[in-house]
């Protein structure tokens, strides 16, 4: 096992930073632990306006349950994550998935089948596979083959997801397994995704080799991991993930009580701006205890943001008016989750995988729903099932107007239809992610180079969090470890 990351030494000349990270989130608490190891002497403090941590990822544990109402594992192919796991010395707290019903399946005509057999988020890496899966028509089929003779792109542009699964792969394609699986995991509209920004594996793949069969002919003999995992995924390679087997927050908390500072929870940051000396100062005040009266913070030589973007550019307005505009152009999703504990023995036996996820063209009222419990040990006892059902998002917002009891009703009647549970669950909950999942338009790279330049001009200041390189908390980790690593740089320099 890896060790520790080791906690280089600051040159005696160097100040004693004090550095303020609001927001206590995986990418805010991230930051805060490359931080205190990166410079061992800074005096890093964490503010969060919620009173618990985690953002939105939490887990709730109601005997007999263990229930994640957010991101349920993390991806190791992406190695950040992972990296940091075996930093902390906790790997074994770590499982992968169950073996059994491994498979993602996909709504067709109101029946469940199974994503075919290679079929990696848009690339068919197994053509037998794909080409005789009941999920596209005959002609569809053709279309999907047609894709080795598509010509490959000359623009360099960004371009929709639609757009570029539609082009190589076909309409039907798209329709009835892109879409959805899309849709699964940014609970976003495919019509108005970065292709750039959501998948740039593929966009790499037509520019090197032609096109997506191309690509995957020109890998067939490769034994790397990731490979082997592409061509045996259905929809998700599902090899590559790990989960705590306590839930996600046990490991948030596990990176919170290794701070050196306690977190400062119920403590909103209001306002902040820097003074004639240079330094921030930060006003502060309890979220729940509204007649407090503001504190003032003083004194910071630098400031990380682990917020969602609106927020950021509300408290930069005055101090960076021109990052909080361009910080104001990454829009957010809303989404709610209904978790239902069912009976085992009244799904149908074709209907248990890890997830099911739906198309748009279907007109059903959930974007997908995952099988936590079959996907990981311990979730709850054996004669139930832990059904999560995701619904929403920017693909369904008019939900969010409906009333919990309403959104737990058209949970029931997903579940009912799709995997066959008729009696009412065990056990039933909801949770609301309110403007939670941003959303990678068409030219967010391009976005992001704006955000980056503009930012250069005060290297006091820092944004991570899940709207600017990728929503999968490896991607946090990694822009929270890159920040702290420039923070270290810029204080060790002088």
């Amino acid at each position: 096992m890896p060790p520790i990351l080791p906690a280089p030494q600051i040159p005696s000349s160097s100040p004693q930073p004090k550095i303020a990270v609001i927001g206590a989130g995986v990418s805010g608490l991230t930051t805060a632990w490359y931080l205190e190891r990166l410079l061992p002497s800074a005096q890093v403090e964490v503010f969060e306006s919620a009173r618990q941590i985690g953002g939105v990822i939490q887990t709730t544990h109601a005997d007999p349950f263990l229930v994640e109402l957010g991101a349920d594992n993390f991806a190791t192919l992406v190695p950040d994550a992972l990296r940091m796991v075996d930093e902390m010395g906790v790997r074994d707290e770590f499982i992968g998935p169950k073996l059994d019903h491994r498979i993602a399946q996909v709504v067709r005509d109101g029946k469940v089948l199974p994503i075919p057999n290679g079929f990696s988020l848009m690339q068919p890496t197994r053509l037998s596979s794909v080409l005789s899966s009941p999920i596209l028509s005959p002609a569809g089929r053709l279309r999907l083959l047609a894709e080795f003779c598509v010509k490959q792109r000359v623009s360099d542009e960004d371009e929709s997801v639609e757009s570029f699964a539609v082009r190589r792969l076909g309409r039907e394609c798209f329709d009835r397994l892109v879409e959805p699986i899309v849709g699964g995991i940014f609970t976003a509209r495919a019509e108005t995704l970065s292709m750039q920004a959501a998948m740039p594996q593929f966009v790499a793949m037509e520019r090197e080799y032609g096109g997506l069969i191309r690509g995957a002919i020109a890998k067939r003999n490769s034994q790397s991991r990731a490979e082997r995992s592409a061509r045996q995924a259905r929809g998700a390679r599902y090899d590559q993930f790990l989960a705590p087997k306590q839930g996600m927050s046990w490991w948030l908390n596990r990176i919170a009580k290794s701070l050196r500072n306690s977190i400062q929870i119920d403590r909103r940051v209001e306002s902040l701006f820097k003074n004639a000396e240079n330094l921030w100062t930060l006003n502060t005040r309890s979220t729940s205890d509204s007649s407090e009266r503001t504190q003032s913070q003083l004194g910071y030589h630098a400031v990380c943001l682990a917020l969602p973007s609106p927020r950021s550019a509300l408290l930069l307005k005055p101090s960076h008016p021109r990052l909080a505009s361009l910080l104001e152009r990454i829009p957010y999703a809303s989404s709610a989750v209904a978790v239902l504990a069912i009976k085992r023995s009244e799904i149908r036996p074709k209907a248990f995988c890890f997830g099911v996820v739906v198309p748009k063209l279907e007109n059903r009222d959930c974007l997908a729903i995952s099988l936590a419990s079959e996907k990981y040990e311990g979730r709850c006892p054996k004669d139930l099932v832990l059904v999560r059902v995701f619904m929403g998002g920017a693909i369904r917002p008019e939900l969010m107007d409906k009333s919990d009891d309403e959104l737990l009703g058209l949970a029931r009647k997903e579940v009912k239809e799709l995997l066959g549970a008729s009696s009412l669950p065990r056990s039933q909950s909801l949770v609301r992610w309110n403007e939670a999942m941003p959303q990678y338009l068409v030219g967010h790279p391009q976005l992001l180079v704006s955000i980056r330049q503009t930012i250069q001009d005060d290297p006091s200041l820092r944004l991570v969090g899940n709207a600017f390189d990728g929503v999968g908390i490896p991607q946090c980790i990694r822009l929270a470890r890159q920040s702290a690593e420039h923070f270290a740089s810029l204080f060790k320099d002088k």
